[in-house]
């Protein structure tokens, strides 16, 4: 069910296939005004007005049937929305700013551009972004925020700063780009638009709550928690305890059925106190992992300067050697060994953009600037 990530082009001939289909531009427009209504219901708030700006071309249309499906669903809400046409800008600046004066704190809900743009705004439609932008709104984009490259996440000129961007279809590559955070703001998917099954791959993909279905697993009546598995937690050192409790409140949320928490003693107290589900126990020159231990997590909170050697050659003792899946997170990800590990285990790492840069020996913003590259 994971949504590819799909460039411009391979948007449109994901589209073009759906005309092939027989499906008809009108059809999936029609279902894109429903989708857009029903998710505005959802998320502002009844007290809000709605103000709708739309442009001339099929981003635009969207946003005039979403007016049309908010008074077909809900015709009471509808009363408290106005729809502007912005098709010259230059002459449509008036009424667009006579509109933003009766908003008040209101929202506005634009689609100017799409993810057609492909060239630098002129004077005239700048104003008109400027203007929404400096309106004392929560502004909502419709499939991209207008202005922006949805390819590269680069402004053209000028582009809106959304505080939610309904993305139709499927993600597109450039609103996951560092800097288009700032214009996108909250990226919220509309994946059921009507198209065709979608022909197209990539080399990232976006996941839905439909991923996640029956995890965890139901489980058996006749099971205890000794049946699902149990994670050993190396956490916590003094003045980092907080990410040994979060780790393994965690772990109990995702359906392990036994934890053990391995906390430095300075910390034991801390970590202890906050805990009623998982075993704790003061870290003592070494851990003895439970025979019945199915995985290992290692590194959270383990930033002291007073943390014992022990931690540190225990964690490449167990990358080395163990037989057992082992997660590296945080401080663990700088103390991993080079060479060969048992084979069939399962090794993870998990590291923020700056831990990640570290172990690549490239700076932060390289990593963001591009992460499928910098993997």
């Amino acid at each position: 069910m994971s949504i590819p990530v799909l460039s411009v082009a391979q948007m449109r001939e994901w589209e073009q296939a759906t005309w092939d289909a027989g499906i008809t531009e009108a059809d999936v427009i029609r279902q894109v005004g429903e989708r857009i209504a029903q998710r505005l219901l959802a998320v502002v708030d009844y007290d809000r007005r709605i103000l709708f700006v739309a442009g001339k071309g099929n981003n635009g249309e969207d946003v005039r049937l979403a007016v049309q499906q908010l008074r077909e669903i809900s015709g009471e809400r509808a009363e408290d929305s106005e729809l502007v046409n912005v098709i010259d800008p230059a002459a449509d600046l008036p009424k667009l700013d006579e509109a933003i004066s009766r908003l008040g704190n209101g929202v506005i809900v634009e689609g100017l551009f799409g993810i057609g743009l492909n060239r630098p705004l002129g004077e005239d439609w700048t104003a008109v972004i400027e203007r929404i932008n400096d309106a004392n709104a929560t502004v909502i984009s419709i499939d991209s925020p207008s202005g922006l490259d949805s390819d590269s996440g680069e402004v053209l000129g000028a582009a809106i700063r959304a505080r939610l961007t309904l993305t139709l279809g499927t993600p597109k590559r450039g609103l996951l780009k560092p800097q288009a955070i700032e214009y996108v703001g909250r990226l919220c998917l509309l994946p059921d638009i009507g198209l065709v099954a979608c022909p197209e791959g990539g080399e990232l993909y976006w996941t839905v709550a439909e991923d996640f279905a029956g995890l965890p697993p139901l489980r058996k009546v006749d099971s205890h928690k000794g049946s699902y598995g149990h994670l050993a937690i190396v956490a916590g050192s003094l003045g980092y305890h907080g990410a040994a409790v979060l780790a393994a409140k965690g772990a109990h949320s995702a359906g392990a059925g036994l934890v053990s928490v391995f906390t430095s003693e300075a910390t034991y107290v801390s970590v202890a106190s906050q805990l009623a589900a998982a075993m704790v126990h003061p870290w003592s020159g070494g851990a003895a992992i439970p025979v019945n231990a199915t995985a290992i997590l290692v590194g959270p909170g383990l930033a002291s300067l007073e943390l014992p050697e022990s931690v540190r050659e225990f964690v490449v003792r167990m990358w080395r050697e163990s037989p057992l899946a082992v997660i590296a997170d945080a401080s663990a990800l700088d103390w991993l060994p080079k060479g060969g590990t048992p084979k069939g285990s399962l090794r993870l790492m998990t590291p923020h953009p700056g831990e990640a840069a570290r172990m690549l020996s490239i700076s932060t913003a390289d990593v963001q600037l591009d992460r499928c590259e910098a993997l």
